[in-house]
């Protein structure tokens, strides 16, 4: 297997490496309902940024939740069994959130109350500061530009894309 694949990444009892993590990237739920959805607008560039990329998949445990809610109503129960396959062939793995990512999460809301941002996107952030992930795929950039830490010099320091 090639050595920049997900699956070289693994330890050798099969659970990522904190190297892994790093360079992984957190999905938003947009990201994955504009895969799914054929009628998204954005579905041509979710197809094919999922198609290109090889670093592991991270999905909130929080952000779970919302993707079934919007995949069962929008296109079914066929659309969140694709998802639980994805999860379940290790191609996706969960990010439970721990108690320092509530803390962190609740401080971002707080801190950005007139934005009024949502709890899946700020636990997507702090989850992502925790794991040093600096990668955020999404096609909802707003919200997570909002929370997302800033540099010195004010840069940005999550990559939101594709």
């Amino acid at each position: 297997m090639p050595a920049g694949s997900p699956a070289a990444r693994l330890g050798p009892d099969g659970v990522p490496t904190a190297a892994a993590d790093q360079m992984a990237v957190l999905l938003d739920v947009s990201a994955i309902v504009a895969a799914a959805d054929t009628a998204d607008l954005n579905h041509a560039a979710a197809k094919a940024w999922f198609g290109r990329v090889d670093e592991p998949l991270l999905l909130g445990a929080l952000s779970l939740g919302e993707a079934d809610h919007v995949l069962q109503r929008e296109l079914g129960q066929p659309a969140t069994l694709a998802l639980l396959d994805a999860l379940t062939s290790g191609a996706i793995r969960v990010v439970v959130p721990t108690d320092a990512d509530l803390v962190t999460a609740a401080a971002l809301l707080v801190e950005h109350a007139e934005h009024h941002p949502r709890l899946s996107d700020a636990l997507l952030v702090a989850a992502a500061a925790r794991l040093g992930v600096r990668r955020i795929a999404t096609f909802d950039r707003r919200p997570l530009a909002v929370l997302a830490p800033r540099g010195p010099r004010g840069e940005r320091l999550l990559d939101l894309e594709p």
